[in-house]
């Protein structure tokens, strides 16, 4: 999954719009997102920054439906910021309605309008976005929409933040398994990660301690740490085994292409 082409770059530097354009129609339309945002009622970034709780995570995840107009940066076809503004409202309506699915609107508006991207963004923390991008998202609870149209130079942002989970992992790889440098058959792996599942589960067991030892993801260096993560970024069966588990449980062993994991939540 690739990070946005319209934010800040994990280096800091930001990528090129896709065409110059004339410093006049640059600056217009640079008047026109200013007033727009008043218009629509975005927050002030430091409006919403105040809000921010101490206790705020370190990574998050997050979906936006971008509308783009002539003049904002990546635009490829001539649109009005007028006509892009009543797109979006219509996609954030529909995003808005009782039991939306997000990324199903996102997509219909994708199809249906060039210029419209939906995109499941990759974690993310504080200063890799655009900042009024950055502080909407993180004012946001899990699960939620905002009820509001953000503006940035790249154009119109319906945004949702994404519900997260945190995990560790062990994995015991066999030969035939995708990405595995191991001999081991399919039968010994699965003994091995049913033996190992048996001591996790004992009181006093560091769960990370032991992956660091037997684990043969690449996360054993992380004490099997996979980070934060949300639907549609693991594999099925891991993903699922995973988002039923409460804070602290640690799952039966889950078998994916990979081989076979014992997975314990963190947060």
């Amino acid at each position: 999954m690739r990070r946005s082409w319209c934010f800040v770059r994990d280096d800091g530097r930001t990528k090129k719009s896709a065409t110059a354009r004339p410093r006049a129609v640059w600056s217009a339309a640079v008047w026109i997102v200013a007033l727009e945002a008043i218009a629509i009622g975005a927050p002030a970034a430091s409006e919403t920054s105040s809000t921010v709780a101490a206790n705020e995570p370190t990574t998050i995840c997050a979906s936006h439906i971008l509308v783009r107009f002539w003049g904002s940066r990546g635009a490829t076809i001539v649109r009005t910021s007028d006509t892009a503004l009543g797109i979006a409202r219509q996609a954030l309506a529909k995003a808005l309605a009782p039991g939306a699915d997000f990324e199903a609107v996102g997509r219909e508006f994708e199809k249906a309008f060039p210029d419209v991207t939906f995109e499941h963004l990759d974690p993310f923390g504080r200063g890799k976005m655009e900042k009024n991008f950055e502080d909407v998202v993180f004012a946001l609870k899990p699960g939620q929409v905002a009820d509001f149209i953000t503006t940035t130079p790249y154009g119109f942002h319906i945004i949702r933040r994404n519900p997260t989970i945190r995990c560790r992992e062990i994995l015991i790889a066999y030969s035939g398994a995708s990405r595995a440098t191991v001999a081991r058959t399919r039968d010994e792996a699965r003994r091995l990660a049913e033996s190992l599942r048996e001591e996790a589960i004992k009181p006093g067991t560091d769960f990370a301690a032991l992956a660091r030892r037997s684990s043969d993801a690449p996360d054993r260096t992380r004490g099997g740490d996979v980070g934060v993560f949300d639907k549609g970024m693991m594999v099925g069966p891991f993903e699922k085994v995973a988002f039923a588990l409460k804070v602290g449980d640690i799952s039966p062993v889950v078998e994916s292409r990979f081989g076979f994991h014992i997975i314990q939540r963190i947060e």
